[in-house]
């Protein structure tokens, strides 16, 4: 792990971007990063994000106890890489077309640990542990290092809720106390597999 931190901090006072953060990435072996001492008397069968480093980059490992997943999010205010440690993650990504009250279903795909999934700025996905026994173990390497989810959209496909996250959000969750949505809308939209 220190190896890659320690690649991650030569981006410091220097132009970052998703194609020079990748090649940094890359630049480490990702199928034998050392995390276990990170997660000393951490649960694996809860939610967890523990933090790393937040400069330049914010890194964080996510633990995932089984059947996992997070809402269906936007990606508003940050863009990243998301690696498995341990376990698979799985990523559904979505396509929002508000005019036509549709959103647009592709099909899942699943990550091994040292494979990389890449999370642009305005991409709508979802992310999960599909193991219903194991958990799953996660590197999350984000831009910018401080940011906050006032204006994200979360998507509840099986009640085809949308909501607008505020500037009280301290994450995404359908979970929150009401003043944490800018605004929440009822049947806001159709889903539509597009395979």
């Amino acid at each position: 792990m220190k190896q890659l931190l320690d690649a991650l901090k030569t981006l410091e006072g220097k132009k970052i971007d998703p194609p020079t953060v990748k090649e940094v990435i890359s630049s480490v072996n990702l199928n034998d990063l050392p995390y276990e001492e990170r997660l000393e008397g951490v649960d694996l069968d809860k939610y967890n994000r523990i933090l790393i480093s937040d400069a330049p980059l914010q890194v964080y490992i996510m633990t995932w106890p089984p059947q996992f997943l997070l809402p269906i999010h936007e990606h508003k205010n940050f863009w990243g890489y998301v690696i498995p440690l341990k376990g698979i993650v799985a990523e559904t990504l979505y396509g929002y077309a508000p005019n036509k009250r549709k959103i647009f279903l592709h099909p899942t795909k699943s990550f091994k640990p040292g494979e990389i999934i890449y999370e642009p700025y305005n991409a709508i996905h979802k992310l999960q542990n599909p193991s219903p026994i194991e958990p799953t173990i996660s590197l999350h390497i984000y831009y910018p290092p401080s940011y906050d989810y006032k204006g994200t959209m979360i998507f509840d496909a099986q009640n085809r809720r949308l909501a607008i996250l505020s500037e009280k959000a301290p994450g995404i969750s359908w979970e929150m106390p009401d003043d944490h949505y800018e605004s929440v809308i009822e049947d806001a939209y159709d889903v539509e597999k597009l395979w």
